[in-house]
């Protein structure tokens, strides 16, 4: 009897006692390791960055690793007229970055430090180490932001909600692939989470009769932050600034003194981009061309950048059209969460916390500003990940409030069994992780393609390295692979033929382009469209093989693999095994 007495505790500390909480968090953890493992050590997991824009950020930390400053292997024609234009002259020994936002490339350089004997890749590595130590700093950042986000939930609502709620996040797939692209916004996710804490503590301070303006000071560096992050969150700021307007006492003072400490903070990066380029908004805010000169291949191409010929009337066009791409594909911007478009059902909703209720229309302006700057930006990618998503940033935030909303609902229903609620709470969770579950049981299955192809096999790109100098130049259609991988200056492959020649004979780059180097990116483009008749018909020959190179200035040629979907034109024979 005392046996059966000492096991019904043991169950009883199991299941409610003090062991709970432990318990329940090492089971968590194990979780967690067990998937990250897969993600990152299976073939059919990690196969390295996916996203230009992720590897073209990673080149700029190692150029910060290695001491060389914010500065970036990667050259755009557009950026060329953009130095000759305002300083005379395009600096290619070494030149600054003027496109990307600095943070996430500089706090990305101390762990690339580490992997500093691992920085040159060979034909032999199918997975480059930097690419896992730069996601591996993503994934920090996500696991950061879900425990932020455990701690904004738990004071909107309460520690059950906010369990579920955290839940739903780490099963949501959208965070898992931000993780492993190597794109920042996991670290924005984090920054802007610690300012949805900052400003549900200066809500709660108002409702409370405190002062809330240090919480809306450290809000405001919050958002300094994550403009140095990436500068299309300043038009959330401006949501959370129009909030702080209406809702703070007296009227603008706090609002304008979180506008001013966020200026020091970004104020630093204009002034920098002022000094070296001659513009304080660098290179990066010519992308809001985008769709109405073309795509962003097209404008960063061009040897000038395209601003005459546009109108109110096409630029609205333009934004009206984004705004409905984003508002048909919200479910998906939202990472498939059910929960989180319930968020403006929720609206509806009396809450009656007062703090919880007011919170949520700082959530709805901050959103709807994003969604004007994302329109007004643009993205360039129709699928799969794209670099201006803001949209991720309030996942969590609409999943809390939708999931409240529906508990709320239940609880009106009174159906008080065990096993209808398990279900119940079963089904809330499982329908916003069924994308997560289909990308687990990918992980479990059979060896795959250890590479993001097409267009990238890392190992093929790096050989370019041994085929060139560090002071030599290739061009190429994807840039960013080949500063990356290769670690080699890269020409983005200019729109015509003349205007790479006259680079080339006119030596504005100092007569160092030595190769041409295209991909999958122009050789899979749709052959009408984009080859034939769009933005790389002058360049239809190379990629289709079929270029007289006796009037070209690279008149030797190789074929590289997979199945020869690369090709290679240089000055001369520089893959040959010689003994002289």
């Amino acid at each position: 009897m005392a046996s059966e007495t000492k096991v019904q505790e043991i169950v009883h500390r199991l299941e409610e006692g003090r062991w709970a909480p432990w318990i329940k968090l090492a089971v968590l953890l194990s979780a967690i390791a067990f998937v990250v493992n897969l993600w990152f050590f299976r073939d059919a997991g990690f196969k390295g960055l996916s996203h230009a824009h992720a590897m073209d950020q990673a080149q700029i930390s190692r150029e910060l690793a290695r001491g060389n400053g914010f500065t970036t292997k990667v050259i755009r024609p557009a950026a060329i007229w953009l130095f000759q234009h305002n300083k005379g002259v395009f600096p290619v020994e070494r030149t600054p970055d003027v496109f990307h936002a600095p943070l996430s490339p500089f706090l990305n350089s101390f762990i690339l430090r580490l992997t500093k004997d691992s920085w040159e890749m060979t034909a032999k590595d199918n997975i480059y180490t930097s690419d896992r130590a730069i996601a591996a700093v993503s994934l920090g950042f996500f696991l950061l932001s879900v425990l932020v986000n455990y701690f904004v939930a738990r004071r909107l609502f309460d520690h059950r909600l906010a369990l579920l709620g955290v839940g739903i996040l780490l099963l949501c797939e959208t965070f898992w692939d931000f993780s492993m692209s190597g794109l920042p916004q996991m670290l924005m996710l984090f920054l802007f989470s610690i300012a949805a804490l900052l400003l549900l503590r200066a809500v709660e301070a108002r409702c409370d009769g405190r002062p809330a303006l240090p919480w809306l000071a450290g809000m405001g560096v919050a958002f300094g932050l994550l403009a140095l992050t990436h500068a299309l969150t300043i038009w959330m700021f401006a949501g959370a600034l129009f909030f702080c307007l209406l809702y703070f006492r007296p009227i603008g003072r706090d609002a304008a003194i979180m506008l001013a400490i966020f200026s020091l903070c970004y104020a630093p990066w204009l002034i920098r981009n002022q000094k070296v380029c001659g513009s304080p908004v660098g290179l990066s805010w010519y992308s809001a061309l985008l769709h109405v000169k073309g795509s962003e291949s097209m404008i960063m191409r061009n040897m000038e950048i395209p601003l005459e010929g546009i109108s109110p009337r096409s630029y609205g066009a333009k934004v009206r059209l984004q705004t409905i791409y984003q508002l048909t594909n919200f479910y998906d911007f939202c990472g498939a969460v059910l929960l989180a478009p319930v968020f403006f059902i929720s609206l509806l909703h009396l809450f009656k916390t007062p703090a919880t209720a007011a919170l949520r229309w700082g959530v709805l302006s901050m959103w709807l500003f994003a969604v004007l700057g994302m329109s007004v930006f643009g993205f360039s990618e129709a699928h799969g990940l794209r670099s201006n998503d803001l949209h991720v940033l309030f996942i969590p935030l609409l999943t809390f409030y939708g999931l409240a909303f529906v508990l709320v609902m239940w609880t009106r229903l009174e159906l008080h069994y065990r096993i209808v609620r398990i279900a119940f709470l079963t089904l809330v969770v499982g329908s916003s992780a069924l994308p997560f579950s289909h990308q687990f049981l990918s992980l479990l299955g059979g060896p795959q393609l250890p590479w993001q192809w097409p267009p990238y096999i890392p190992p093929w790109i790096s050989v370019l390295r041994q085929w060139t100098t560090e002071s030599e130049i290739i061009t190429t259609d994807m840039p960013w692979a080949v500063a990356w991988y290769a670690d080699r200056k890269s020409l983005w492959l200019p729109l015509t033929v003349k205007e790479f020649i006259n680079l080339n004979d006119y030596a504005e780059l100092k007569g160092q382009i030595v190769g041409l180097y295209l991909t999958p990116i122009t050789g899979n483009s749709s052959f009408i469209s984009e080859v034939v008749k769009g933005e790389y018909k002058e360049w239809a020959p190379f990629i289709m093989r079929k270029v007289d190179i006796r009037d070209f200035p690279l008149k030797a040629v190789t074929s590289l693999p997979k199945d020869n979907e690369c090709i290679f034109y240089a000055d001369r024979d520089r893959w040959t095994n010689r003994e002289d």
